[in-house]
C-alpha cells in the first residue's frame, strides 16, 4: 500500500467536437495506493448504480459465493432493482468500502492456483471509483496553492486565503 505507483491520465475522444479531454478523475500521476484511497478517491461516497453494474464484473466467480454476490450486484444496478438499491445503499448509506467488505469476491485472490486471481487492479479500481470534488467553500481544500514575490524579492509558497464573516447581531427569543 505503501510502494509509489505511477498513473497515467489516458485521453478519451469527446464526442461532441472529436477533440482530445482527459477523464474526469483528476488522480496525481505519482502517489501511493494509501495515498490515493485517502487523500484523493472519495471511498467514503455512495456508490451509484451504474457503478454496481462496472463492480459486477470483477466478482471472482472462483469464489464460494461469487456468483450470488455478482447477481446481487447486477440486480442493485437495475431500473427494476431501485427499491433494493434504495434499502441497501440510500437508507443504510453503504459507501464504497462497505460494499468492498460485503463483496468480498471483488478483492478474493483464492488459494494461488492458477485461475484465481484478483480480477481487479488499480487500473480498473481508478476507472470505477469517484475522486473527492473539491470543496470551494473550505479553506482545507483550496485549489489556489501558488509561488508568490516576496518585497525582498524572494520567493515564497503557500496558500491563499479568503474568508468571509458575517456578524448576526440578533437575540433569540425561548419560549417557556
Amino acid at each position: 500500500a505503501d510502494t509509489p505507483i505511477r498513473i497515467q491520465q489516458r485521453k478519451q475522444k469527446s464526442h461532441s467536437n472529436f477533440q482530445e479531454s482527459s477523464l474526469n478523475h483528476p488522480w496525481p500521476e505519482r502517489c501511493t495506493l494509501r495515498g490515493l484511497l485517502t487523500h484523493c478517491a472519495d471511498i467514503q461516497s455512495l456508490p451509484e448504480r451504474e457503478d454496481l453494474y462496472s463492480l459486477s464484473v470483477y466478482c471472482n466467480q472462483n469464489h464460494p459465493q461469487g456468483k450470488d454476490q455478482r447477481d446481487k450486484l447486477i440486480s442493485l444496478s437495475e431500473t427494476s432493482g431501485a427499491a433494493l438499491y434504495g434499502d441497501y445503499i440510500i437508507r443504510e448509506k453503504r459507501n464504497w468500502v462497505d460494499l468492498f467488505y460485503d463483496f468480498d469476491a471483488v478483492r478474493w485472490e483464492g488459494s494461488g492456483t492458477s485461475g484465481d486471481v484478483a480480477l481487479m487492479t488499480i487500473s480498473h479500481l481508478l476507472t470505477i471509483l469517484p475522486s473527492i470534488a473539491p470543496r470551494h467553500f473550505s479553506i482545507a481544500s483550496s485549489p489556489s496553492y501558488m509561488v508568490r514575490q516576496t518585497a525582498a524579492l524572494e520567493s515564497k509558497e503557500g496558500f491563499d486565503v479568503e474568508l468571509c464573516v458575517a456578524i448576526v447581531d440578533h437575540i433569540l427569543e425561548r419560549s417557556g
